[in-house]
């Protein structure tokens, strides 16, 4: 213990044995840096050196990161995966998650059993409306203006029954 302790005030005393920097001009004209004396030097105070801050992606705009087609998040979860949607008229509610929110020119294909819906969509809440009861995947792609896929969602299923009537 009395080592580490002894180690500790030795480390914490380190700066204090720093170093003078002197600055002169020798003979030739040349500008000479040392750490050692000589009489026409001039002594120079060393401040810590500036850090340049860079740029981290957490640091990045979420506009910024959305147009270059980096979303964080971007998940499909309503419905749930393997839920039993229960209703009469084939109509399924459809919750995104999406951050950052889409970029200008970009805009999510929605597939249903991996047939694209004609529109292409810019909410993250819809309603697909008619469709058949059984087992149905869904999945959603954000793609650019250009057709370029940038990221694909989780792959869902959900299973759609309609009231029997005995």
């Amino acid at each position: 213990m009395r080592i580490v302790v002894l180690l500790m005030i030795l480390l914490m005393a380190l700066p204090l044995f720093a170093r003078d920097v002197y600055k002169y001009i020798s003979e030739d004209g040349e500008v000479i840096y040392s750490e050692r004396y000589h009489p026409d030097a001039e002594r120079i105070k060393v401040t810590d050196s500036k850090k340049s801050a860079v740029l981290s992606p957490d640091d990045q705009s979420d506009e910024a990161r959305a147009a270059a087609g980096e979303y964080a998040t971007f998940t499909i979860d309503q419905p749930n995966d393997d839920e039993t949607i229960r209703n009469e008229d084939g109509s399924v509610p459809v919750g995104i998650t999406l951050s950052p929110d889409l970029a200008e020119g970009h805009v999510i294909h929605l597939y249903v059993d991996g047939t694209k819906l004609d529109s292409d969509i810019k909410q993250t809440q819809l309603i697909l409306q008619q469709l058949s009861r059984g087992t149905h995947s869904l999945q959603a792609k954000i793609v650019t203006s250009e057709g370029e896929s940038l990221k694909e969602s989780n792959s869902i299923t959900f299973h759609l029954r309609q009231p029997a009537v005995n």
